[in-house]
C-alpha cells in the first residue's frame, strides 16, 4: 500500500534533487516467531561510510518517524543523500514488525523490554553486517531509541562503529517531565504498574501531543510544516487496528527508573565513539542527561555532546533552520569509519 500510494511523489523528489534513492524491504528473523521488519535506503553513489542503523523509540515506529513521503519528512532518505547507507527498523510490536501476543490484562509485564528488543537490534545487524560486508554499524537512536541502542552497545561493542543519541534519557536522577504520571502513589519511588497497561494506546492527536508540547510557539507552523505533521500521525497510526496505535508499553517502566538513576545501563561501559545531541525544547530528555554523560563516559574512544538550540522533541521532522539541517551535518560527519 506504502509504495502503491506514494512512489510518485517520491520519485518526482528524487528528479528535482538529481539523486536516485533506492528502498528495499526485509523481513529479519529475532527470537523464534519474531520477525522485524528492516528497509534499506540507499543513493546511487555507494557510500564510503559505515553503515547507519535508526530506531524509534517508544511512539511511532521507523516509517512514521523517518521515512515520510514528502520533502523534510525523510531523514533516511536525506541521510542517504549526504552519503551514509541507511537502515530503519521496526522493533518488535511496531509497525509492520511481528506484534508479540502480550496479555493486555496481565500486570507487571515489561512488553517491549531493553532486553527484547536487544534481540531485535542484534538480528538486523548481523543482517547489515552479511549485506554490506561491514563488521561495524553505526546505531542511531531517538528517545528510547537511544536508551535501547546504548544497552545494545554495551553488550556488543565490537559489533559497533559508533552509537549516536538523540532525545534520549540517560541513568541520572534528577526532575522529570513524566514522573509524576508514572509513579505509584503507593510508593512514589516505584512505577506505577497497577494503572499502566500492557499497550500503549495513542490516537492521532495524542501522537501529536508529545511534538507539540516541545514546540514553544503557540503557533506550531513556525517549526514544522502542517502536512507533514498530519502525515505524521496518519501513518503512525496506520498500521493499527482502527488507527489507533499499540504499542509495547514497557519502555515506560524503563524510563521511569532510568530518570531516578536506576536504569539498564552505566555510560562507563559503553567504548564506542559516541554523539549524544538533544533539542532544547525537548520535554523527554534532560539536560542532566547530556551533563552526567560528558562526565561518565570514561571508557568511549570519542565523545561528542551537542544541544541543538531550537531543537524540538521531532527535531528530525521540523523546518531545516530549527536544527534538521544541523542534525543530518552531525550524524554524517560523525558517522565515519575509524581504525
Amino acid at each position: 500500500m506504502w509504495k502503491t500510494l506514494f512512489v510518485l511523489p517520491l520519485l518526482l523528489a528524487e528528479l528535482a534533487s538529481g539523486q536516485t534513492i533506492k528502498r528495499e524491504d526485509f523481513t529479519v528473523d529475532s527470537d523464534p516467531g519474531v520477525k522485524i521488519f528492516v528497509r534499506e535506503i540507499t543513493a546511487r553513489k555507494r557510500s564510503r561510510k559505515p553503515p547507519i542503523l535508526l530506531l524509534h523509540g517508544g511512539g511511532s515506529g521507523a516509517i512514521a518517524s523517518f521515512d515520510l513521503p514528502m520533502p523534510g519528512g525523510s531523514l533516511a532518505e536525506d541521510l542517504a543523500k549526504a552519503g551514509n547507507h541507511v537502515f530503519i527498523m521496526n522493533a518488535r510490536g511496531w509497525e509492520n514488525s511481528t506484534r508479540p501476543d502480550y496479555d493486555t490484562l496481565k500486570r507487571w509485564t515489561i512488553a517491549g523490554s531493553s532486553i527484547e528488543i536487544s534481540h531485535d537490534i542484534d538480528a538486523v545487524v548481523d543482517f547489515i553486517r552479511e549485506r554490506t560486508k561491514d563488521k561495524q554499524v553505526t546505531l542511531f537512536g531517538w528517545a528510547t531509541g537511544g536508551q535501547w541502542m546504548g544497552y545494545y552497545a554495551c553488550i556488543y561493542p565490537n559489533r559497533v562503529a559508533a552509537l549516536i543519541m538523540l532525545n534520549s534519557l540517560y541513568n541520572e536522577k534528577a526532575p522529570w517531565y513524566f514522573t509524576d504520571a508514572f509513579r505509584s502513589p503507593l510508593d512514589t519511588s516505584q512505577f506505577n504498574y497497577a494503572s499502566s497497561p500492557v499497550l500503549r494506546r495513542a490516537t492521532k492527536a495524542q501522537v501529536l501531543e508529545t511534538w507539540n508540547r516541545s514546540i514553544p510557539n503557540e503557533d506550531k507552523s513556525q517549526w514544522r510544516d502542517s502536512a507533514l505533521a498530519q502525515l505524521y500521525a496518519a501513518t503512525a497510526v496506520g498500521f493499527y487496528e482502527d488507527s489507533i496505535l499499540a504499542v509495547p508499553g514497557g519502555y515506560r517502566a524503563e524510563a521511569f527508573y532510568t530518570a531516578q538513576g536506576k536504569g539498564q545501563w552505566h555510560a562507563k561501559e559503553i567504548r564506542v565513539p559516541i554523539l549524544y545531541m538533544r533539542g532544547a525544547y525537548d520535554t523527554w530528555s534532560r539536560p542532566q542527561d547530556l551533563l552526567a554523560l560528558q562526565l561518565r563516559l570514561e571508557n568511549s574512544p570519542k565523545k561528542q555532546f551537542l544541544t541543538l538550540p531550537e531543537g524540538s522533541h521531532h527535531v528530525f521532522l521540523d523546518r531545516p533552520e530549527k536544527g534538521r539541517a544541523q542534525l543530518i551535518q552531525e550524524i554524517t560527519a560523525f558517522n565515519v569509519k575509524r581504525k
